[in-house]
Parts: structure tokens; C-alpha cells; sequence
């Protein structure tokens, strides 16, 4: 049996594509859900600066943790979409073996950045709990909007990952 024959029929890998699949997309749906909120409050606050003199206190501490959530939520479907930035008019004429090479290896760098930036965040995020950070005007805790982005970039890490072992199945099937 060929190995992308081993790698088709296997339920286990299916599984695993559309996991990350809906998590992804649910992970994305909260960013966007975050990124709303965070216009609402730009919104009522540049309201209630204008009405009634009085804008919302610490407005953009939340659009700034909001804007960081809703930023690490995107990124594991965008990377499943094969939405990042390529620059593919250096590749346009390398054959489509050479692409799937360099393919495969941007998602294996990646996926190792990924879990890189992953694991700092989560030492950050202890870090910002063990001295107790807060926001300054809010006197919000900063670890707790590192929780989604830890989440997101390990989701990310995991879908680099699985695209890798995706792209290295092209190469064998061709």
C-alpha cells in the first residue's frame, strides 16, 4: 500500500483535519465576536465623548486586549486557508514538486515558531499572574486575555503541523 493511500484511507487523519477544521472556525468566530465588542466600545465612547462629555474610562485598554484576542483567533484558520502572505512570483516557475517543498517547509518553521511564541506567552502570562499586572486604568488582570491567544497559537501550532504532514503527502503522491 502506497503511502498516500495509508494516508487517505486513515480515519484518524480525517478526523484530526476536520477537528482542527471547526475548531479553527469557531476559534475565528470568536475573534471576529471580540473584534465587534471592541468596536461597540470605540463606538460608545467616541459617543459619549461627543453627547455627553464623558467617554468610557479605559476604552482603549479593552480595544487593545480585544485587538490582540481578535488578532490570535484568526491566525489557525488563516493558516488551514492557506491564507498567509506568499510571495509567488519568485515561485511562479519552479515545478510544482519544488513548491510543495518549500510549502512544507514554511508550515514545519512555522509550526515551530508557532510553539515557540505558544510557550513564551504561557511563561508570560504565569509571569503576569504571579506579580499580579493589571491594567492601568482598569485594574484589569493582563494574564487572562493571554489565555485565548495561548490557545490560539497551539491550535496553531497543531494545524502547521497537520498542513505539514498534508504537503509532505503531495509530494509522495505525485
Amino acid at each position: 500500500m502506497k503511502f498516500k493511500e495509508k494516508w487517505t484511507n486513515n480515519i484518524f487523519y480525517k478526523n484530526i483535519g476536520l477537528f482542527l477544521n471547526h475548531s479553527s472556525r469557531y476559534l475565528a468566530i470568536f475573534g471576529g465576536i471580540t473584534l465587534l465588542l471592541a468596536t461597540l466600545i470605540s463606538i460608545s465612547s467616541i459617543c459619549g465623548r461627543i453627547i455627553l462629555s464623558s467617554p468610557i474610562i479605559g476604552d482603549f485598554e479593552l480595544i487593545e486586549i480585544a485587538c490582540a484576542v481578535a488578532i490570535g483567533c484568526f491566525l489557525p484558520l488563516c493558516h488551514l486557508k492557506n491564507g498567509n502572505i506568499k510571495v509567488e512570483f519568485l515561485t511562479a516557475k519552479l515545478s510544482k514538486k519544488k513548491i510543495n517543498i518549500l510549502d512544507a517547509s514554511s508550515s514545519l518553521i512555522f509550526g515551530f515558531v508557532s510553539l515557540f511564541f505558544c510557550s513564551r506567552m504561557l511563561m508570560g502570562a504565569i509571569d503576569m499572574y504571579v506579580y499580579r499586572e493589571e491594567t492601568m486604568l482598569l485594574a484589569f488582570p493582563v494574564w487572562i486575555s493571554f489565555l485565548p491567544v495561548i490557545l490560539s497559537f497551539f491550535l496553531l501550532t497543531i494545524c502547521c503541523f497537520y498542513t505539514f504532514l498534508l504537503q509532505i503527502n503531495e509530494l509522495f503522491e505525485n
